[in-house]
């Protein structure tokens, strides 16, 4: 289907300059447009006078042309701003890293960063490392002054050294919310049992405003006690999964991957309490990937209840992800799948980096049959540059049953072709995707990033193939999947 756009360019040159530029893209606005159109001019581009232009293409590729003006297009076709939260400073030592974000009842949203000083070495590579946080309630149009969420202090001397990598969570029934981070003074390389990297647990009930802390260093190795190759652990940054299906007690279930040495790989953890307590998805023994390979992971609950994993790969060679999935019925992981095909897998090239992956509702604009649309953000390469979002449909559970379907069919939308990093997304109560990155931007060298959010419809991700089906959000769906209370507690 071909649509009619008309783009007053004088608009978008206004808003290039309202940008300023600091924020702005790195390619200028007209270099960008001419660089569209190219020798496709005709095909693509009619000059009208030299104030508007008539665009005759397909919605994706409008959105194309509002991407390199550094614009996405919005749900009713606004174009929206990407806003840089976390501004890195590099001639003062301040630097951003490692983002996360949450969605409150009334809208609002907290966007996380590691505060590192300094450098932006990882715990044990520097020191006196702070979580904190901003509030935005326009949607992510602007955005509060930094709230104080873990204070390091930098003595180099126990768990208060530093906080970092945080692993969020916004609890969809009370709104408290839960963070799970790495703690002190050791890097997580030079982790041992006698000296641990340790875990931080924090939790907010007043919107991100007070933090109460505790030390969870005990209690998430305690769980390993058998198995003393587990000398080594942290919470993977951004997203910390919660159900729609299960609940035990007062809260739905919550999962998180976690990192462990070389040898083990990734691993999955739930918690029926909201983080107070946690416990090994299959069980202590349970080894989702093939040592060396699984690294940084991120994990998400399927349609039917079962339970996805997404690891980046510690060898580059691979140049995508690995997916594994735990399957409730016979409380067994499967076995790990690979997706690195260019065209058609999660292909990264030569980069290990972790993204974000999330499953949302969706229609099918062809045919308005609903089902649901797995989202995995990931640098494509070559290295840690050009953070894109791959999609696949998953159209019945016969695309999802095993861990190899997710290992073809995927697409990709561009976020930005900067060196960029992590990233992080969740759907929002609009249905739109809140999409939070690390992009150079315009800041010397190749891993100086700032932080930058986005809000991008499922119609611009997918080139206007799908929308978000947003009328379940939050809701409970039925525990088929799982059966009995007793079969959900593995």
């Amino acid at each position: 289907m071909w649509d009619t756009g008309t783009v007053l360019l004088s608009h978008f040159y206004v808003q290039w300059q309202k940008m300023g530029q600091k924020n702005r893209p790195r390619v200028p606005f007209l270099a960008g447009f001419r660089s569209f159109c190219g020798a496709g001019m005709k095909k693509n581009c009619t000059f009208v006078n030299h104030q508007i232009l008539t665009l005759y293409m397909r919605t994706d590729l409008i959105a194309q042309l509002l991407l390199m003006a550094g614009l996405a297009v919005a749900q009713h076709g606004i174009a929206q701003q990407q806003v840089n939260v976390f501004d890195t400073d590099v001639a003062g030592g301040q630097y951003y890293r490692i983002p996360a974000i949450v969605q409150l009842h009334d809208g609002q949203l907290l966007a996380i960063a590691d505060d590192r000083h300094g450098s932006d070495y990882d715990i044990g590579g520097n020191w006196g490392i702070d979580i904190v946080g901003k509030t935005s309630m326009d949607g992510g149009k602007t955005w509060s002054d930094p709230i104080m969420i873990a204070d390091g202090d930098g003595l180099r001397a126990g768990f208060h050294d530093s906080h970092g990598d945080a692993a969020a969570v916004a609890d969809r029934e009370t709104g408290q919310i839960l963070i799970m981070c790495a703690s002190g003074k050791q890097s997580f390389l030079s982790s041992t049992l006698q000296e641990p990297l340790r875990v931080g647990r924090y939790t907010s009930n007043d919107g991100g405003l007070t933090w109460t802390e505790s030390d969870a260093t005990s209690d998430i190795y305690g769980i390993f006690a058998d198995s003393p190759e587990v000398n080594g652990i942290f919470f993977s940054s951004g997203r910390i999964c919660q159900s729609r299906r299960i609940k035990q007690g007062d809260y739905y279930r919550i999962y998180s991957a976690i990192d462990a040495p070389m040898g083990v790989g990734c691993l999955v953890l739930y918690s029926d309490d909201l983080g107070q307590s946690w416990h090994a998805l299959g069980g202590p023994a349970a080894r989702p990937t093939i040592a060396p390979w699984g690294d940084e992971s991120k994990v998400e609950e399927l349609p039917d209840g079962n339970v996805l994993l997404s690891c980046r790969s510690k060898r580059l060679d691979t140049s995508g992800r690995l997916f594994n999935i735990y399957d409730y019925a016979s409380g067994t992981w499967g076995t790990m799948a690979t997706s690195n095909e260019v065209g058609t897998g999660t292909y990264s090239e030569n980069c290990s980096c972790n993204g974000e992956l999330l499953i949302v509702p969706v229609v099918r604009t062809s045919d308005q049959r609903t089902m649901h649309l797995a989202l995995q953000s990931v640098p494509r390469g070559k290295g840690r540059q050009r953070v894109g979002i791959y999609y696949k449909p998953l159209m019945d559970s016969s695309d999802y049953d095993e861990p190899d379907d997710f290992s073809w069919g995927w697409k990709c939308y561009q976020v930005t072709g900067n060196y960029s990093a992590y990233s992080t997304m969740i759907a929002t109560m609009d249905g739109d995707i809140a999409f939070f990155l690390e992009d150079c931007n315009d800041n010397p060298g190749t891993t100086a990033y700032d932080l930058i959010y986005q809000t991008l419809t499922i119609e611009t991700i997918t080139s206007g193939r799908y929308s978000a089906k947003n009328n379940d959000h939050g809701q409970q769906e039925d525990t088929s999947a799982c059966g009995s209370a007793a079969r959900c507690d593995r």
